[in-house]
C-alpha cells in the first residue's frame, strides 16, 4: 500500500493509550479481544445506545452515535485502527497522491451492495459527487478541496482537488467514504435517509423510531468469515443510568456512549466488563457569532473566563475527563499544550469584558440543550457557573437531533451546549466546526484569517509541518472564544463478560466484524 508520509492518521503511540488510560480511570480493562480464544459464529448482540440519529444515511445524518449502525452496513473506502487511527485499506486497496493536488484510489474487486449490484470506480464517483453536491448533504465541507472525480477504470478513481488536502484520505474513513448504493439512491429519489443499503458486514432490516434498530449478517459478506454475529438488535434508551442498567440486569449485551457516572455504577458488578478508552470527544458550547451577543469576540471570552473548569471535571466526571480550552486532548499530534488552557477561571475579567462589550449588568442568552438526565446536571452546573458573572442562560432542553436542527439548521437560539468530536483528521476537525457551510457553524461566517490558516494545515506536506500551522489555527480558535469548551471525555462502554473483541477506539465509532459471543 502506497501513502504519503502524512496519511497515516497517528496520534498516540499505542502503549502510552493503555498506559494513560489506565491512569487516568483507575484501571483499564483490557477487552476480551486480549485472551487468545478461537471466536465463535452465531449468536444475536443486544446492544443498548442513547441516541436515536436522525437519519442512517451517511450525507444527512448529523450525530457521531449514527455510526453505530451506519459502520455495521456500510464499509468505508479507507478504514482505520481504532486505537490509533492508523489507515488500513477498505473498499480501497490502496492509494496514493501522484502530486499534492490528486489522489488516486485502487479499488478491491468482487464486492456487491446489499441490493446484488456491484461496488465499482463509478458507484464511488457517484457517492462523492453526491456528497459534494447534494442539497441535503450535511458533509459538504468535507469536500471543499475536491473539484472533480474521474472514473479511470472499474478499479480505479483519482480525485482531482482544487487545493491540496493531506487529510484526504483519513477523511475517506468518515462519512464520505462510507460508500451507498447507487441503485438505492435512485430507487428512493435520492432520499435514503432511513433505508441504508451498503456493502458492509450487515444489512439493515427495519428501525422503529426512538425505539430499535435491528441488522442480520451479510451472508455475502467480501471478508473471508465475517461477521461472527447473527446480527445485531439495538435498543435506544435515552436515560444513560436506564441504560446501564439494562447492561448490568443482562437485558442488553453491550451499552455503548457512556460516561463516567454509569462505569462507577457498573464496577460494583462483578458480571460487567467496564472499558475507560481515552477519546477525540470533547464536551463545549456551539455559539452562533454571526449575530449579538457572540458576534462580539468579548463576550465569547468571558463565557470562557466565567467557566471553572476543574471544578465541572471533578464534579461531573469524577476527575477523569481532561479540563481543556482546546478541541482536541494534549496527547493528540495536532494539539499544542501551550494553549490548551488558555482560559483560566477568572470571574472579575469575565464581568471586564462583558461591561467593555456594553453589558455591565450582565446578559440573558438563549441555549440548546440535550434534555436527559446527565446532560441536565451538566447544563446546570455551566449556567451556575456562568451566573456568578451576570450570565443568564435561558435553557430549552431538547433531545440532540432536535438541539442540532433548531439550533444549526433553522437558526434559533444564540448557542447549543453539546458534546462533539469523532472526526478522524484534525483538518476536517476544524473545518466540521468553523468552515463557513459546516453544519455546525450556524452562523455561516467565517472570521477573517480562518480559512487560510485551515488551508495552511492542509497543504503542509508533512506531520511535523502540520503540527506547526495546527498550533496557530488552535491559538486563533481559542483566542477568538469560537467554541467554549469544558473538557476532552473519555469513552466508557459497559459488556457483559459473553462479549468479546469490541474495541470503542479514540472516535468513539466502533465496528462489529470481529466481535463473537458466548453461546
Amino acid at each position: 500500500m502506497t501513502k504519503t508520509t502524512d496519511d497515516r492518521g497517528l496520534l498516540f503511540d499505542r502503549r502510552d493509550i493503555l498506559v494513560g488510560a489506565a491512569t487516568a480511570a483507575g484501571a483499564l480493562m483490557i477487552p476480551h479481544a486480549a485472551l487468545a480464544q478461537t471466536p465463535r459464529r452465531g449468536g444475536t448482540l443486544r446492544l443498548a445506545m442513547p441516541y436515536n440519529p436522525a437519519s442512517v444515511d451517511p450525507m444527512t445524518g448529523r450525530n457521531l452515535p449514527d455510526f453505530n449502525v451506519l459502520y455495521a452496513v456500510f464499509d468505508t473506502l479507507i478504514e482505520f485502527e481504532p486505537l490509533t487511527l492508523e489507515l488500513k485499506p477498505g473498499l480501497a486497496k490502496s492509494w496514493k497522491f501522484t502530486d499534492p493536488k490528486t489522489l488516486v484510489l485502487e479499488l478491491i474487486t468482487g464486492v456487491k451492495f446489499h441490493d446484488g449490484t456491484d461496488f465499482n470506480a463509478e458507484a464511488v464517483k457517484v457517492n462523492m459527487e453526491r456528497y459534494k453536491n447534494d442539497a441535503r448533504s450535511n458533509v459538504k465541507a468535507d469536500l471543499s478541496t475536491l473539484d472533480s472525480v474521474e472514473v479511470n477504470s472499474p478499479t480505479q478513481v483519482t480525485l482531482k482537488l482544487g487545493r491540496p488536502n493531506a487529510g484526504l484520505p483519513t477523511m475517506l474513513t468518515n462519512r464520505i467514504g462510507c460508500m451507498v448504493s447507487p441503485k438505492s439512491i435512485t430507487d428512493k429519489g435520492g432520499n435514503v435517509d432511513r433505508a441504508p443499503v451498503g456493502t458492509g458486514p450487515f444489512k439493515f432490516v427495519e428501525w422503529q423510531d426512538n425505539a430499535s434498530f435491528k441488522l442480520v449478517r451479510n451472508e455475502g459478506y467480501w471478508k473471508p468469515g465475517q461477521p461472527f454475529l447473527d446480527g445485531i438488535d439495538i435498543r435506544i434508551i435515552s436515560e444513560l443510568n436506564t441504560l446501564a442498567r439494562a447492561v448490568i440486569s443482562g437485558e442488553a449485551d453491550l451499552g455503548v456512549n457512556l460516561q463516567v457516572p454509569q462505569k462507577l455504577v457498573a464496577d460494583r458488578s462483578p458480571n460487567i466488563v467496564s472499558v475507560v478508552t481515552p477519546s477525540l470527544i470533547f464536551y463545549g458550547v456551539f455559539v452562533n457569532y454571526a449575530k449579538p451577543p457572540f458576534n462580539d469576540v468579548r463576550v465569547r471570552q468571558a463565557m470562557n473566563y466565567a467557566l471553572n473548569r476543574e471544578e465541572i471535571n471533578k464534579v461531573l466526571m469524577a476527575g477523569l475527563a481532561q479540563p481543556s480550552s482546546a478541541v482536541l486532548p494534549k496527547e493528540h499530534w495536532a494539539c499544542d499544550p501551550s494553549t490548551a488552557n488558555f482560559y483560566n477561571f477568572d470571574i472579575d475579567k469575565a464581568k471586564k469584558l462583558l461591561a467593555e462589550a456594553g453589558y455591565p449588568n450582565g446578559l440573558e442568552i438563549e441555549s440548546f440543550g440535550w434534555s436527559d438526565q446527565l446532560a441536565m446536571q451538566r447544563q446546570e452546573l455551566l449556567i451556575s457557573q456562568w451566573a456568578k458573572a451576570g450570565i443568564r442562560v435561558k435553557l430549552t432542553p431538547v433531545a440532540p437531533q432536535q438541539a442540532m436542527q433548531f439550533f444549526m439548521m433553522e437558526g434559533k437560539g444564540s448557542m447549543h451546549i453539546s458534546p462533539a468530536g469523532g472526526f478522524p483528521d484534525p483538518s476536517q476537525f476544524y473545518e466540521a466546526l468553523f468552515g463557513k457551510e459546516a453544519l455546525r457553524n450556524a452562523g455561516k461566517v467565517e472570521l477573517p484569517g480562518f480559512r487560510e490558516m485551515l488551508d495552511a494545515t492542509m497543504a503542509a506536506p508533512d506531520q511535523a509541518q502540520r503540527k506547526v500551522a495546527f498550533a496557530k489555527l488552535q491559538k486563533f480558535v481559542i483566542e477568538q472564544g469560537l467554541q467554549i469548551p469544558q473538557y476532552i471525555s473519555p469513552g466508557v462502554s459497559l459488556s457483559s463478560k459473553k462479549v468479546h473483541n469490541f474495541v470503542d477506539g479514540l472516535l468513539l465509532t466502533p465496528k462489529f466484524n470481529d466481535v463473537w459471543m458466548d453461546a
